[in-house]
This record gives structure tokens, sequence and C-alpha cells, in this order.
């Protein structure tokens, strides 16, 4: 069953040597080289988003993050964004 208060975020959203077919959620100039799950689940915590990051299986090679979700999907992934862009 499908929960509407949670958002999943995956690294490939945020990464911008990929391309919008290959998984890539934002413009090229939000986004960051090869994000790993750590700093999404950093940024994600220091947005107030309540992070419980899910590790990689064998479907999946990056893993996932799922959030509580405050505001639109798209919001939360730029705002995820912006904040891994500061930290780097």
């Amino acid at each position: 069953m499908r929960n509407k208060d949670k958002v999943i975020l995956y690294p490939a959203y945020f990464d911008s040597n990929k391309t919008k077919s290959g998984g890539r959620k934002l413009q090229k100039k939000l986004c960051i080289q090869s994000p790993k799950l750590q700093e999404l689940e950093i940024a994600a915590r220091a947005l107030g988003f309540e992070p419980t990051p899910e590790p990689k299986s064998w479907w999946e090679r990056s893993g996932r993050v799922i959030v509580n979700k405050k505001h639109r999907k798209s919001e939360v992934i730029k705002e995820v964004a912006r904040k891994m862009r500061e930290s780097r």
C-alpha cells in the first residue's frame, strides 16, 4: 500500500552526470556530481524531513532515503538539492 505522507528520494535525482531520462529530476545547475546516499540523508535531516535511509539492495545500486512529506515532492527535491550543494 502506498504511503502518501512519505516521499522516496534516490541519489540519481540529484546527479548532474545523469540525463533526465536516466533519472535526474532537476536542472543540472541544481545538481551535484555523484551524490552519495549519506549526503542525501544528512541534507534531509538538516531540513527536518526525518529521513529513513534504505541501503542498496540487489535491484538498486544506490539505495534510497524515505522522508516525511511536508510539501509537494518536487519542492522537497529542490530543497534537498540546495542543501546538498551548500554542504559541498
